[in-house]
């Protein structure tokens, strides 16, 4: 009952039912639509000019430094429109009809941030959108020790939050499964990444049954995992299991310990509600007295 599947096809979102890797929907309009901003770097051409085509940064504060023109302001502008921009300039007062390309040579100003169980955790620089697929593909995959769950965290500005108190962090939670049906692993996977979002992929954590059970031993603790499931994940009580005598360890803190004493039978009709389990927790099935 290792996630084992997880390491599989590079844990198995990789080679996902069959659907390619790159299913992006917008084409070649995605990179199109990328808007240059500081770090990056631009390969413009000028026809039968050499002395104005090279390599330019976008700087700190936005600009490039261009022969003839100065500083230019291209911050937050897509390749046509830093080329049209260029064209104007360069036709107002130096150039007749001048023909110029623009290329973003290196994405240097968007990125995710990816940590956690991935096989290449670190900095992942954007030359467009990029869905959550897309990123693993890139990563190399999980570890087998990922727990299949991904949280994306993004900041969200004051004006786009519905909070009266502005903005703030937002919690994307995606669970993946080599159970799952394939159209719910697509659209998982399809999840569309943003410019500074962090990327984690969880460790898996275990819960841990001894006693009467059928199987005894570790387990990773899934969503909406219970006692009452833990229990039959386990195998189920052997014949001399009792329902009555179950109790959790559970972790108040660094050195301390509860018992929450647990009742299959009152669960099993309705008198009382199946506890949800938490990481490392610890269930102990006793023994019936004949």
């Amino acid at each position: 009952m290792k996630m084992t599947g997880l390491a599989l096809a590079v844990a198995w979102g990789l080679g996902l039912s069959g659907f390619p890797a790159q299913e992006n929907g917008d084409g070649a309009s995605v990179e199109a639509d990328y808007r240059v901003g500081p770090g990056d770097v631009l390969e413009v051409e000028v026809y039968d000019d050499p002395d104005l085509s090279g390599l330019v940064t976008v700087q700190h504060g936005g600009e490039i430094s261009f022969p003839l023109l100065g500083d230019v302001e291209v911050k937050g502008l897509t390749e046509r429109e830093v080329r049209e921009t260029l064209t104007r300039l360069l036709a107002k007062d130096y150039l007749v009809d001048p023909q110029v390309a623009v290329k973003v040579k290196e994405h240097r100003s968007q990125w995710i941030t990816l940590v956690g169980e991935v096989q290449r955790p670190g900095k992942y620089f954007l030359s467009g959108s990029k869905t959550l697929l897309e990123l693993l593909t890139e990563a190399g995959g999980f570890t087998a020790q990922a727990s299949g769950e991904v949280v994306v965290s993004r900041t969200v500005a004051p004006e786009a939050s519905m909070d009266r108190g502005g903005g703030g962090n937002e919690l994307v939670r995606i669970f993946l499964s080599p159970d799952q049906p394939p159209a719910q692993q697509k659209a998982a996977l399809a999840h569309r990444l943003r410019s500074g979002d962090i990327v984690t992929a969880t460790s898996t954590q275990f819960f841990y049954v001894s006693g009467e059970v059928k199987n005894p031993g570790s387990y990773p603790i899934t969503p909406g995992l219970t006692v009452l499931k833990a229990i039959s994940v386990a195998g189920g009580l052997t014949k001399f299991g009792s329902k009555g005598k179950v109790e959790i360890l559970r972790k108040a803190s660094e050195s301390e310990s509860e018992r929450i004493k647990v009742d299959l039978g009152d669960i099993e009709s309705g008198k009382k509600v199946d506890l949800p389990l938490e990481a490392e927790d610890i269930i102990k099935v006793g023994r019936r007295v004949f």
